[in-house]
């Protein structure tokens, strides 16, 4: 079985990635060791960030996915012929 149109999701997953590793804009604080950053983002930010990525999430998911190949896919997973090759998943993981 060919698992096709999953990019969307995964893109969506790493442009939370790259936006959360990006570094962060703060204080800096001076010690002993070694200097650290620090910054605080309020809740209506977390909350924002959140919805943004629930909505992107939930767009890719939505545009991959036909009515008829969800009817397909939960036909094969009831009657126990649904099969997906581990190879397969490796492969589209790893974007090959």
């Amino acid at each position: 079985m060919e698992i096709k149109n999953y990019t969307s999701a995964i893109n969506a997953y790493r442009y939370a990635s790259e936006s959360a590793s990006k570094p962060p804009v703060g204080k800096t604080q001076k010690g002993k060791g070694r200097n650290t950053d620090k910054a605080e983002f309020s809740a209506s930010a977390r909350a924002s960030f959140s919805d943004t990525l629930k909505t992107a999430a939930k767009a890719a998911a939505d545009s991959s996915a036909s009515a008829e190949r969800l009817a397909e896919l939960s036909a094969k997973i009831a009657d126990g012929s649904y099969r997906v090759s581990s190879e397969d998943i490796a492969d589209s993981i790893l974007g090959l």
